[in-house]
């Protein structure tokens, strides 16, 4: 369980960093092929808050792949903190206000929380 344990945290660890990445560096390029519409101005502040964030959930993934037993508890919060992200990013495209390309990028999160739950189940 334990080369498991630190791939599948890396790998999410990974996918956090990536995406907090593009939405420093890359957001002029991510916004467009995503159908969002660009943000400037005061509003910034929000999507660099929402950066770190990702990133330091990034963090923790990275504490459960070093040690899983100590950081145990932060799993079920990436599990909540997944499912979050799954809902808000559901939710506008069910009101019909962006198309299905960020959804179907948050589907990744699903995914996760899934694989979260079923690794919180196995190793109880």
């Amino acid at each position: 369980m334990n080369a498991y344990t630190r791939t599948l945290f890396s790998i999410a660890a990974g996918f956090n960093f990536a995406m907090a990445a593009s939405l420093l560096f890359l957001r002029n390029q991510l916004l467009p092929i995503l159908q969002l519409d660009a943000v400037t101005g005061t509003n910034l502040v929000f999507v660099y808050v929402a950066a770190a964030l990702i990133a330091s959930y990034g963090g923790a993934y990275v504490c459960v792949a070093l040690d899983a037993r100590k950081y145990r508890p932060y799993i079920p919060l990436g599990v909540v903190g997944k499912l979050m992200v799954v809902a808000v990013v559901c939710w506008p495209w069910l009101a019909g206000n962006v198309s299905w390309r960020l959804p179907a990028l948050g589907s990744s999160d699903l995914v996760f929380a899934a694989l979260f739950v079923d690794y919180l189940r196995r190793t109880r």
